[in-house]
């Protein structure tokens, strides 16, 4: 399933709402619930703004912000293991995009935040290989990015098939995305996003009367013996 554009989640919560509570629907502007889907992805991506600038002139784009992205699969590839990106970072020197990457190891384990893999330029990694003394990364493990594909240095799910990563990518921050912009979140988190706004807005109370703007009432007065 094509992941979502903010205007159509949009168009999904404002289906339910006016679906489950006419009144609810009728209260609530299409801009309001794309700036709660805005904080709701921010929340579950936990992103984090990133102004990182290189010492050589590398500048890193403003409204650029660090998402991550948990329970990212590892297969066996060729000897070695790889993941795919859950998502397409934003292209920045040095495959910064891809800013960090951290093992779990055991399903019922944490991730290892100070264990993170070592970030290899395309290339490095044959490179090394021919060095005697490092090929091994000391023991660590590496990785190479080739477009939708990190290929890591070691066949991790032969010493621990249970294997997944999490990963800190680089994208923009959600307020920058247009209403048809491909959001960067997954497929399954989706729902997570239009439940969430959903509840925020079908749980809010109602006003039960329509005030005529044009009718000043008098404070203290029963509606009854009001003047006319």
């Amino acid at each position: 399933m094509a992941v979502q554009t903010s205007y159509r989640l949009a168009e999904q919560i404002m289906g339910l709402l006016q679906g489950g509570d006419p009144k609810a629907a009728a209260s609530i502007s299409f801009g309001e619930i794309k700036i709660s889907i805005g904080q709701v992805i921010n929340s579950l991506l936990k992103t984090e703004y990133f102004a990182v600038n290189g010492k050589m002139g590398e500048a890193i784009p403003n409204g650029t912000v660090i998402a991550l992205y948990e329970d990212i699969a590892v297969t066996s590839f060729n000897g070695k293991s790889q993941s795919i990106l859950p998502i397409k970072p934003i292209k920045l020197p040095r495959n910064m995009g891809v800013w960090a990457i951290y093992p779990k190891y055991e399903t019922n384990g944490n991730y290892e935040l100070d264990n993170e893999f070592i970030p290899l330029q395309m290339g490095q990694g044959g490179l090394i290989k021919s060095q005697t003394l490092i090929n091994d990364l000391l023991g660590q493990v590496g990785y190479e990015n080739f477009g939708d594909r990190i290929v890591y240095t070691k066949d991790l799910t032969a010493l621990f098939p249970n294997v997944v990563v999490a990963m800190r990518l680089a994208v923009m921050d959600i307020s920058l995305y247009d209403d048809y912009d491909l959001l960067p979140i997954l497929p399954e988190q989706e729902w997570d996003v239009v439940s969430t706004v959903y509840k925020m807005y079908s749980s809010q109370p109602i006003p039960t009367k329509v005030v005529d703007s044009t009718v000043s009432e008098q404070v203290g007065v029963p509606v009854n013996q009001q003047k006319q």
